[in-house]
């Protein structure tokens, strides 16, 4: 694939469950025949008319939407499986023409996105019309009903775990959780939906690091609904096999509630403010004041929380602390070796000053300074490593040395022409093996 530069583009409970009937594409041999697939689904369906409760029809139709959401093979392929797949399950359960084909198909309109329903819903409505009966539990389907939700924060704030509780009239309430991570890139990254113990909030309240607090609906909605669509953004990510099975399920029950106002974003500390938040962190710490270089590593650590991660100055965390140092330093920033030797050092003393600030109790700092001393090895040699380096950081280094200016526009953009005009095996041998 050509390799030009421009702007970047985006490749865009009970535990038992009801078996789907595959088990996803394999990566060998080419993925399988969107045809195959959904004869093997629309096989499996069978499984529905033994069902009686129709939360574990919605869990089947969640799993089979699952099973294909950000599956291991090349992007093209998945994207095909994405889209092509629930189309032609939807085609096969009507063809089936009967109570379970009409089954598979009123489960997957219950959970399905508005394209989904659109087609799964109609195709029901043919077949109840040539005379096919549904299951018992179909007409439950569309009763569910919104009772409470609360969320649970860790002492980092790097996660906000929301908790819904649903219910089918005449049944016992049932729980949607999802699991929303700021560190990971502001997603959904892990959820369920089942039958929770009672007291889960009350078990909440008794751990350490963690609190339970009240949650508004809407805005519990919004914050859900916003975070998966993000994640759909990325071609990988941490996704748990737990969240992909039940996403499609999460994100149904979402939608029944009113979409609250997106939360407003706070705006970053100015230039200004950010030389007096250095000037004061250097003043406090009088080890990390004594290194030449603490000032312009202080500076990194404001723009990463500041910028990059979209937070207020001081929101660090041993998950937060992995990230810095062994992919965003590595990947984006160039650094001079007396930064590299001293980083550690002042960003020991930079989380104990940010931690200190928000207020966390001295277990959490040092819980915190001691991610730094276990990933600074690590660090070292990531940020050595010239195939961890980004597109962005690659091209700054060649712009340099060929002498360019980066602050000269002109030249940078004479550069960049020159590049792009260049034959693909130069470019690459310019810019070195990207990153895996």
């Amino acid at each position: 694939m050509s390799r030009s530069l421009g702007p970047p583009r985006r490749h865009n409970g009970k535990k038992r469950g009801l078996s789907t009937g595959v088990k996803g594409p394999r990566r060998s041999g080419g993925p399988p025949s969107i045809e195959g697939i959904a004869d093997a689904v629309v096989r499996g369906a069978d499984e529905l008319l033994r069902v009686e409760d129709p939360l574990e029809a919605e869990a089947w139709a969640s799993q089979v939407l699952g099973t294909f959401y950000k599956v291991n093979v090349p992007w093209e392929a998945r994207e095909l499986l994405e889209r092509g797949v629930p189309q032609a399950i939807v085609a096969k359960a009507e063809q089936r023409a009967d109570a379970a084909g009409l089954a598979a198909l009123e489960a997957l309109a219950a959970v399905g996105e508005d394209d989904l329903a659109g087609i799964a819903r109609p195709a029901a409505d043919r077949l109840r019309a040539r005379g096919i009966t549904a299951p018992a539990w179909v007409p439950e389907l569309r009763s569910v009903v919104f009772e409470d939700a609360w969320m649970m924060l860790d002492v980092y704030g790097d996660h906000e775990a929301y908790f819904a509780t649903y219910r089918y009239p005449g049944r016992k309430p049932h729980v949607v959780n999802a699991l929303y991570d700021k560190a990971m890139g502001e997603i959904i990254k892990d959820g369920f939906v089942g039958y929770a113990p009672s007291d889960a909030r009350a078990r909440v309240d008794r751990q350490d690091g963690v609190a339970a607090v009240d949650c508004e609906p809407g805005a519990m909605a919004r914050r859900v609904i916003d975070a998966i669509a993000n994640g759909d953004l990325y071609l990988d990510n941490d996704w748990t096999p737990e969240f992909k099975r039940f996403r499609a399920l999460i994100l149904s029950r979402m939608r029944l509630l009113p979409k609250g106002r997106p939360p407003k974003t706070p705006r970053p500390p100015t230039q200004r403010q950010r030389k007096q938040i250095v000037t004061e962190f250097l003043s406090s710490q009088s080890g990390a004041a004594a290194l030449d270089e603490a000032d312009a590593i202080a500076e990194l650590c404001l723009d990463y929380s500041c910028d990059y991660l979209g937070e207020e100055p001081f929101r660090w965390s041993p998950i937060v602390v992995e990230q810095f140092m062994l992919d965003y330093l590595p990947r984006k920033v160039s650094l001079s070796m007396a930064q590299v030797r001293q980083l550690p050092a002042v960003l020991r003393e930079w989380v104990s000053f940010a931690l200190t600030k928000r207020g966390l109790e001295e277990r959490w700092i040092t819980e915190t300074e001691a991610a730094v001393d276990r990933w600074s090895r690590d660090f070292r040699r990531a940020v050595t490593d010239t195939e961890q380096f980004g597109l962005a950081k690659r091209l700054g280094n060649a712009l340099l040395a060929d002498g360019v200016d980066a602050l000269d526009q002109a030249s940078v953009q004479r550069w960049i022409d020159d590049f792009n005009a260049r034959p693909q095996t130069e470019r690459d041998s310019l810019l070195g093996k990207p990153p895996t």
